[in-house]
């Protein structure tokens, strides 16, 4: 079956670009001809050009966005090199930037294809409206998500109709889909994130590993706050390691173990390779259980929903702890969470399987 997978394969951000692979190589492993729709909306190419006076938008001077962009224009060349490399070199993307008509099936999702406050409104491609008639083609959502603890009237006057356009529809996150289910007849399942479905194996064959020798603490942060990199400090006190950073953003500050510039492979050996992980991120956190790591991922209010109900589904709740906490460290006892996570890879595969073969 020629497959189109249609998400936010373009931003820079690693957990897009990460989680569209993984769902590309494991759809690939079950024999189908798959491709990434090259489709790339305004709203995800904006905050990661290389050059853009309005991105420090907390300076309302003119002068001090243009020395901000002056500091930071070869740290975001790189950066936005070793994306694009990862882009081009490891998705199969279509010759088009359109989505078209050519594909027997359409994967939506996973990652926060749903999320007003990120598409700038309800964008509908995201939904399966296209510019052509359905007709015998499969509209799948898969894993689709957004930070959403409610929904407007309006919100739920749009999925109400949206949903009714997918042959098969599965969320993220239990709380999405207790959201989402009295909208629909239709049955929402919640799956996994793609890097979560896919065999480790995947990740092993790219990662990069760090050059370095000695034990250190990896933060990565995409929702910033200062506790953040004191637990860490904590942590690799206790254990004598350091504090190693990579962030999600390009600043205008040179800090020493800092790194702006990743790319994805790197980022993965960052992880893999850490004796602890510390982080606000949902797929900080997917890829620290992926690689067995131990971590702590900091509750933070908003946005927790992602990582939270991840932990919840298997069993490692206690790993998520309060920003003004010290923890003593311990590490991670996977053997339950690793047979929950099993349980999950095969429901969320098997989901994918009945879905495509509607």
């Amino acid at each position: 079956m020629k497959i189109g997978i249609l998400t936010f394969h373009c931003a820079h951000n690693y957990g897009a670009v990460l989680q569209c692979y993984a769902l590309q190589e494991t759809l690939k492993g079950m024999g189908h001809e798959v491709e990434v729709i090259d489709y790339r909306p305004e709203f995800l190419l904006s905050p990661y050009k290389v050059w853009s006076i309005r991105r420090n938008k907390s300076y309302n001077s003119f002068l001090k966005r243009l020395i901000l962009e002056c500091l930071t224009l070869s740290r975001w060349i790189v950066r936005h090199k070793a994306f694009d490399l990862f882009i081009q070199a490891r998705l199969c993307l279509t010759k088009e930037k359109t989505i078209s008509s050519s594909f027997d099936a359409y994967i939506i999702g996973s990652d926060q294809v749903w999320n007003p406050q990120i598409t700038k409104g309800f964008h509908k491609p995201y939904f399966g409206y296209f510019e052509f008639p359905k007709e015998d083609k499969k509209y799948i959502a898969y894993a689709a998500s957004m930070e959403a603890s409610s929904l407007s009237k309006e919100a739920k006057d749009f999925y109400a109709k949206a949903l009714d356009n997918f042959d098969a529809i599965s969320v993220r996150e239990k709380t999405l889909t207790a959201l989402l289910q009295p909208l629909t007849s239709k049955k929402i399942e919640t799956v996994l994130d793609p890097t979560l479905l896919a065999n480790v194996d995947i990740w092993s064959s790219i990662v990069k590993r760090p050059l370095m020798n000695s034990k250190y603490v990896l933060v990565y942060q995409v929702r910033p706050n200062k506790n953040t990199l004191r637990i860490a400090q904590h942590i690799a006190d206790q254990i004598g390691a350091r504090v190693i950073e990579i962030t999600a953003w390009v600043n205008w500050r040179y800090k020493k173990n800092v790194y702006q510039c990743c790319s994805p492979e790197e980022f993965l050996g960052w992880i893999k390779y850490a004796s602890c992980v510390v982080t606000t991120s949902f797929h900080g956190t997917a890829f620290s259980i992926i690689f067995k790591r131990p971590f702590y991922c900091l509750k933070l209010g908003k946005g927790d929903t992602r990582a939270a109900s991840l932990l919840q589904e298997l069993g490692l709740e206690n790993r998520m702890i309060e920003k003004t906490s010290s923890p003593d460290f311990q590490a991670v006892d996977y053997q339950m969470a690793i047979a929950n996570l099993s349980d999950l890879q095969k429901n969320s595969y098997q989901y994918l399987v009945s879905a495509l073969n509607l």
